[in-house]
Order: structure tokens, then C-alpha cells, then sequence
């Protein structure tokens, strides 16, 4: 092995540490940021699902050491719309699936599916009705502003020719709308909302209330890839009363947990975590281990998402408590590639040391190659005084005991070459 000398280096060592340093300080500027013990969300309405999965969610979140705040609103297309202002301060928020895609929500990414939203049609009357556009001429509820009902409602009805003048068409959504139809103010719901919501669990038991059997199901799902076709089967809801009295045919949409491009990985895994555990047990709707899932085909998922559904949590989230994992995975990702690129260095560093030493030594083969073929052309005393001046040289040349050999055999070249030169001396010769 190499023996450096001490100033040779301390002056190796200030460099590499300074390298080294360099490399660090630009490995900490990459690392993830320290995850922020604030989430904020945009839920919905305060009597929804959406806000009651929230609380869920914040409880959850809360065993982390993480505060979820909660900003109730009117519903997904407000949701959005937070999400897309930047000084709203909202992270996350649930949005209906369809609602948003790459090109009208940028800078938004989806972490999944959560459940379904079935599109639900209520109305009053004797007569079946198993077709939107049989609503015509009458008063329809098609969702409260800044609600996802709201925007997917007044698309269906505009599809189904019911925007003509006969034909009103109410804002209005939620426990409002429910009261109102059973009180007979309106003649149809529509509304959009996961199967324990509140209003839909009202409208689902209120007398002289029915919901619509939709008839052209599959037409829905192939025009519209993001929505899917569910059933409810005769009784499901309520066994003693036989809700529903009959099968039902439904199209639905998925709840999506959506958030902004840049949060940061580590609330994703926690957020979908939380995720799992408020929706994985089975429903009316799907079975267990249906939900979370990436079934957003509009928005692209995000990557620590997709991360998430392929992999198991890593051993150290396994084993180390969540804020001792996160920091030792920061801690790692900032010291396996500096240990990457300081043990070749610091390896290295001899071998530089050695080119170095014995540089000094070899460069001097070079002019004694010259003075060597060049010996019978004359002024053979003026290289002779070079010889000389280089062997001089040489003698005070310090080098490591190591490489005195080598100092010692080109000494010998010198004396060699000095020999020819004599030898081949032309006297006289200017």
C-alpha cells in the first residue's frame, strides 16, 4: 500500500473532503424536502360522504403525527377548483371520476379510486321510468353549484333533450333536493353519491320515491369510459322492507383522491394507507380489496402511487416507527451515493499520488531520449553540462523510500547516455 507524505496528503484530503462536500451539499438540495405535519383537504358537503371519509382519514393521519384540516365545500367541481388555485393552500381533495383530466386540471395527479359514486335517478310517479329522456316536461333536480352533480347532470340532461323550455331543470342537490322530492316540490333527483350518503339512504326509503332502473346502462359505459356499470341486487338495502323492491341497473362513477403534482411522497403513502383502511372492507357495491385502486383513466397517477400499489411498505416502515423511517430513508438517500462516489475516490487517491511521484521521476526519460539519439551531432560538451545538470538535479529529487529504486535507475540511464555522448564526441566540433 502507498504511503503518503503528510503535506502531500493533507492537501489530497482538503480537496476530496471538498469535493466530497460538494456532492453532498447537491445531494441534500435533491433529497425529498422533511414531510410537512400539515395536510389540508377539500372534502364537500359537511352531511356527504366525502367529508365523513375525511374524518376518517384524519383520525388516521393523526396516529402519524400528522394534522389533516378539513375545508368542507360544495362538492368535487369545487374541490377541483381549489386544487387548481394555487393560494388556496389545499393539498388533496376528493373529486369524481370524469370531472378532471390532464388537460383541464395540470399540475393535479390521481392517487386512486376510492369508491364508487353510482349516478342515481329518483323519482315520483306511478309509471316506470328506465329512460333519462322520459323526464322531459318535468322539474329535476340536477345538483347544488360547484357540485360534480352539478356538471355531470347538466351534461345527461343536455344529451337527453331535456333542456328544452318544458322542461326544469333545479340547482339544487343533496339533503335539499331528497326533502323536496318526498315533499313533492320536485318530480325527479338526479344526483350522484356513494351508497351510505345521507340523502341517498333517505331517498332509497322514502314512500312514493323510486329509483331509476337505467335501462340503457351500457350505452353509458361505452360512451363514457370513466364511468362502470353496477347492479343492486333486489333487498340488498334493506332486507325486511325489500329495498329495492326489484334489481337495479346503475352506472357509477369512482370517488378519486386527487392531489397536487408536488406533494410530497411520504403523505402519499400515508394518505393511501389511510385510504386502505377506510375503504377496503367490503360493500354493497364491491368486494373487499376493491378499493383504493388506480382505476382513473383520465388523470395520470401519480408515481409514488403507482409505487404504492405495486410494492409492500419497505422493511424499515415495517420495523422503525413512521418518523424514525422517514428520517433514515432521507438519511439514505443522501448517504449511499455519496458512499458511492467517496469509496472510488478516496481508493483512488493512491494511485493519483503514485502517477504523481513517479512522474517526477519518469519525465526525465524524454530529453534523455534526445540527448541520446542527437550524441554524434556535435556540442557534445554542452550535453554533457546537461547530464550533469540533471544528474544534480536528480540527487536532490525527494521521493518516498518506496521509489528511490527507480531514482537510482534512471541516475544509471543518465551515466549510461553520458557514456555514448563521450564516446561519440566528434573533437573540434563546434
Amino acid at each position: 500500500m502507498i504511503k503518503l507524505k503528510r503535506g502531500a496528503a493533507v492537501a489530497w484530503g482538503l480537496v476530496t473532503a471538498a469535493l466530497l462536500a460538494l456532492f453532498a451539499w447537491m445531494l441534500v438540495q435533491w433529497a425529498p424536502p422533511a414531510v410537512p405535519r400539515k395536510l389540508t383537504m377539500s372534502t364537500g358537503p359537511a352531511d356527504g360522504a366525502y367529508h365523513a371519509d375525511a374524518l376518517r382519514y384524519r383520525t388516521f393521519l393523526a396516529r402519524y403525527g400528522i394534522e389533516l384540516e378539513l375545508r368542507p365545500s360544495a362538492g368535487a367541481a369545487e374541490n377541483l377548483s381549489r386544487l387548481l388555485d394555487p393560494a388556496s393552500g389545499v393539498d388533496a381533495a376528493f373529486v369524481q371520476s370524469g370531472l378532471a383530466n390532464e388537460h383541464n386540471a395540470p399540475g393535479v395527479v390521481s392517487l386512486g379510486a376510492m369508491f364508487y359514486e353510482p349516478i342515481w335517478v329518483f323519482y315520483r310517479g306511478a309509471e316506470t321510468v328506465d329512460r333519462i329522456a322520459q323526464l322531459r316536461g318535468k322539474r329535476v333536480a340536477i345538483g347544488r353549484p360547484g357540485s360534480g352533480t352539478l356538471v355531470v347532470g347538466s351534461a345527461v340532461a343536455r344529451d337527453n333533450g331535456l333542456t328544452a323550455p318544458q322542461t326544469t331543470l333545479v340547482e339544487v342537490g343533496g339533503s335539499e333536493a331528497a326533502q323536496a322530492l318526498i315533499d313533492g316540490r320536485l318530480d325527479a333527483v338526479f344526483a350522484i353519491g356513494a351508497l351510505e350518503s345521507p340523502a341517498i339512504q333517505q331517498l332509497l326509503r322514502a314512500p312514493d320515491v323510486r329509483v331509476m332502473n337505467l335501462r340503457r346502462a351500457d350505452a353509458y359505459v361505452r360512451r363514457l369510459p370513466y364511468l362502470r356499470k353496477v347492479e343492486l341486487p333486489e333487498g340488498v338495502i334493506d332486507l325486511a322492507r325489500d329495498v329495492p323492491p326489484q334489481p337495479v341497473t346503475l352506472v357509477a362513477t369512482t370517488a378519486d383522491l386527487v392531489a397536487r403534482q408536488n406533494i410530497h411522497p411520504v403523505l402519499v403513502d400515508v394518505l393511501l394507507a389511510a385510504a386502505r383502511d377506510v375503504h377496503d372492507d367490503p360493500s354493497l357495491l364491491a368486494a373487499a380489496g376493491t378499493f383504493p385502486a388506480p382505476l382513473d383513466n383520465l388523470l395520470p397517477l401519480s408515481l409514488d402511487a403507482e409505487r404504492f400499489y405495486k410494492e409492500r411498505p419497505g422493511l424499515l416502515r415495517r420495523w422503525l416507527p413512521f418518523w424514525a423511517a422517514v428520517w433514515v430513508e432521507r438519511l439514505l438517500f443522501i448517504l449511499l451515493p455519496l458512499a458511492a462516489v467517496a469509496i472510488p475516490v478516496v481508493s483512488y487517491l493512491p494511485r493519483v499520488y503514485e502517477w504523481r511521484v513517479r512522474d517526477k521521476i519518469h519525465r526525465w526519460y524524454g530529453e534523455l531520449y534526445l540527448i541520446e539519439r542527437n550524441a554524434g551531432r556535435g556540442d557534445g560538451a554542452a550535453r554533457l553540462a546537461r547530464l550533469a545538470e540533471i544528474d544534480a538535479l536528480l540527487q536532490k529529487l525527494r521521493v518516498p523510500k518506496t521509489y528511490m529504486h527507480e531514482v537510482y535507475t534512471l541516475r544509471e540511464h543518465v551515466a549510461y547516455v553520458r557514456a555514448v555522448v563521450q564516446e561519440q564526441a566528434v573533437p573540434g566540433a563546434p
